[in-house]
């Protein structure tokens, strides 16, 4: 008799957790997008992992330089990013939630970034710093973050309205289809150099 009330508790038991553990699982679409949000914002590795196949979020993770600079980078990105989730429409394991982003706008960095790389270059044509390419690669990166720092100082900022689709993970969760137009406009037109 004791051999069957330990199985049964020990059967309860498990039910019990494998409950909990779903119920604690579960977000909305709204949860999603505001953790996918605060994540991108902080450089947080476990979101940042999870959509490493879009071109801007490839960039924030692997661009090849020193961490200060990876970190003066982030900053200047995200400093000024606002958002409101505005709505949600659910149908089945689809989602969609509207945001408002406010941001700097960045959508003129690369065209100052080319110019002043342009003029560094000639600048220092016969110096050892343009003929070694990391170094000029270095000298490169930080004239483009420069450039994101500027701008980021400025009073004016975009908003934009953006449409967050995405459909359920099946595991109680839901992932973002993330596209290139979306990081875009969370990242105020930011053109990324080739």
């Amino acid at each position: 008799m004791i051999g069957f009330i330990r199985a049964i508790t020990a059967i309860l038991i498990a039910i019990l957790i494998q409950g909990g553990i779903s119920g604690a699982v579960e977000t909305t679409p709204e949860e999603e997008v505001a953790d996918f949000m605060a994540g991108l914002m902080t450089n947080d590795s476990q979101v940042i992992e999870r959509y490493m196949d879009n071109e801007y979020i490839n960039f924030l993770a692997n661009i090849e330089t020193d961490d200060e600079t990876k970190a003066r980078m982030n900053e200047a990105l995200f400093k000024n990013l606002k958002y409101e989730i505005e709505d949600t429409a659910q149908k089945g394991g689809a989602a969609v939630v509207e945001v408002r982003l406010y941001t700097n706008d960045f959508s003129d960095v690369l065209q100052k970034y080319k110019d002043a790389s342009y003029e560094y270059v000639m600048d220092n044509l016969y110096d050892d710093k343009v003929t070694n390419k990391k170094k000029l690669s270095k000298k490169c990166l930080d004239i483009y973050v420069d450039q994101i720092e500027k701008d980021a100082k400025k009073e004016t900022s975009l908003e934009k309205k953006v449409y967050i689709p995405m459909i359920e993970d099946g595991y109680g969760g839901w992932k973002i289809l993330l596209n290139k137009g979306i990081m875009k406009n969370i990242m105020g037109k930011l053109a990324i150099p080739k």
